[in-house]
């Protein structure tokens, strides 16, 4: 197994430099297998939606779509997929930034009590308490 970068995902994603992009195409279509799978961590999960949200302007329904697609291709093998999943569903369904999510949830799944923030946007998740 190898790990992914989030220049490579971001480059197979988006399309934008045709020689990365044709790199990316070729180790994600080509070498990668679900014997084989590309490791995705949830800090590149997490830098993955705010880059494709923030660079390349991508709407809460698409950004959602494309972490799901990542998280069923077969190809692909993503960090604590249980939390990864939880935090899906808290951006689609709750409103909440993907990112604050996912450190909600990691650290809930690493069995912390709840996480403290000074969001007040991200407290509204029941694992974060405004500090």
């Amino acid at each position: 197994m190898i790990g992914l970068d989030i220049n490579v995902v971001i480059r197979y994603l988006v399309q934008d430099d045709a020689t990365q992009a044709r790199k990316a195409n070729r180790l994600i279509e080509k070498s990668l297998t679900p014997e084989e799978p590309g490791f995705i961590n949830l800090t590149t999960l997490s830098e993955i939606a705010w880059v494709l949200k923030s660079n390349y302007r991508l709407d809460k329904p698409g950004l959602v779509a494309i972490v799901e697609g990542l998280l069923t291709t077969k190809q692909l093998l993503v960090e604590d997929m249980s939390v990864a999943w939880k935090a899906l569903w808290a951006c689609e369904f709750r409103a909440m930034d993907f990112s604050d999510a996912v450190i909600a949830y990691a650290n809930k799944f690493h069995e912390c009590d709840y996480t403290v923030t000074f969001d007040k946007h991200a407290s509204r998740l029941d694992d974060m308490h405004l500090l």
